[in-house]
């Protein structure tokens, strides 16, 4: 634990227990004035040492030998074995995430922790460039609040939340939070707290970018979607054969999308979440409201032999599993369908490539694109 750390820990010991401490003063000062009135020849020293109890005045009556008996009790059993014990141990790791949070100056706010914004505090600590961080879910920052890192756990919305981070005191705001509208709310209050502050926010659709760049935001917004096109539009452009899409999110459907849109090319999308999509649905375009972890479950609506690409797209780490299963019997009973799988982290590439796979939308890439946007002076600028 940092020496900061601890005497943030002390701190909020020495506010929980400061009813304990008030009565203890008050018990001393009460023996300071009755020894201060009692033995009114002997020094300010002396008289100091009688309320201590390290020495006894001569001739004490019953109350002073009263005082001489409780106040070592006290101190041993309330002062050393119980304040000094819980001073000594760890405090809530919240709480002190949270009080650490709130120390931060010209510093980074990173608002949601998924696999983009993961990168960015990492790329904070490796570099030791300070920052705060603001998430919901308890269970997704477990890790950084044990290793004693600034957290606030808690709704984003919130404007406490936002001050406990020092939003007002940023340098710069990463919001990448899925859900459009949070990421809105968070962009106005942010920059009501901090009309200096750069702010980078996530967001797919271009009528929500826009809104985001007006002056009165002044916000800078992207899309790790329209990123990740940018190298599906290559493995895609000039093939022919029909396509299979699977996934839930925004860039499952504009894949799907963009290949309807091919000529002579027919898509089948599984998604078992959604009805429909964000963009005009033509004939090309089938939609199936079903899971596929099997090739059963594809073919069932597909004939496999006629399928020349196939794009595994979910982005839940706990489907990861069944992406590598699909993927490894597409390639062992249909070599010839091109197979294309998202992952998050560039660990699990030599799994699928293993199996002659594609893989796209890494986090590790987004944040590359993300440095290559951000200002010179940004702390996740490529040093």
């Amino acid at each position: 634990m940092s020496l900061i750390n601890f005497f943030i820990e002390i701190h909020l010991k020495l506010k929980q227990y400061r009813l304990q401490f008030l009565f203890f003063f008050l018990f001393w000062f009460a023996g300071f004035l009755f020894f201060f009135f009692t033995e009114p020849g002997d020094s300010l020293g002396k008289i100091f040492l009688y309320s201590l109890t390290v020495r006894s005045p001569i001739g004490a009556d019953d109350l002073a030998k009263f005082y001489v008996l409780i106040w070592p009790i006290l101190l041993e059993v309330i002062f050393f074995g119980f304040i000094m014990g819980e001073l000594l141990q760890k405090y809530n790791p919240l709480i002190t995430s949270r009080i650490l949070a709130r120390h931060q100056r010209n510093h980074i706010v990173v608002i949601g922790y998924q696999h983009l914004s993961e990168r960015i505090v990492e790329y904070c600590i490796a570099n030791k460039e300070r920052f705060s961080l603001i998430e919901d879910h308890h269970e997704l920052v477990e890790d950084l609040i044990s290793i004693g890192k600034p957290v606030v756990v808690g709704d984003p919305t919130e404007t406490t939340n936002l001050e406990f981070a020092n939003v007002k005191s940023a340098k710069e705001v990463f919001i990448t939070i899925d859900d459009v509208r949070i990421a809105i709310i968070c962009t106005e209050k942010v920059r009501k707290m901090n009309d200096e502050c750069s702010i980078y926010v996530r967001a797919f659709e271009d009528h929500v970018q826009e809104y985001l760049r007006q002056p009165s935001l002044n916000a800078f917004s992207f899309s790790t979607s329209k990123w990740a096109m940018d190298g599906i539009q290559e493995w895609t452009r000039d093939k022919t054969g029909n396509a299979i899409v699977i996934g839930r999110d925004i860039l499952t459907h504009r894949i799907a999308y963009n290949l309807s849109l091919q000529p002579e090319r027919e898509v089948f999308l599984f998604d078992d979440e959604h009805d429909g999509i964000e963009f005009v649905v033509n004939k090309r375009l089938h939609i199936i409201n079903e899971l596929a972890y099997f090739l059963s479950d594809l073919r069932t609506h597909v004939n496999l032999d006629e399928i020349t690409q196939a794009f595994i797209c979910w982005k839940r780490e706990s489907e990861f599993d069944e992406s590598l299963y699909l993927t490894s019997k597409l390639n062992s009973r249909y070599p010839h369908i091109e197979v294309f799988v998202r992952i998050f982290d560039e660990e699990l590439i030599d799994l699928v490539e293993k199996y002659n796979a594609k893989t796209f939308s890494t986090s590790s890439n987004a944040f590359k694109m993300l440095q290559k946007e951000v200002a010179p002076d940004s702390a996740i600028c490529p040093k």
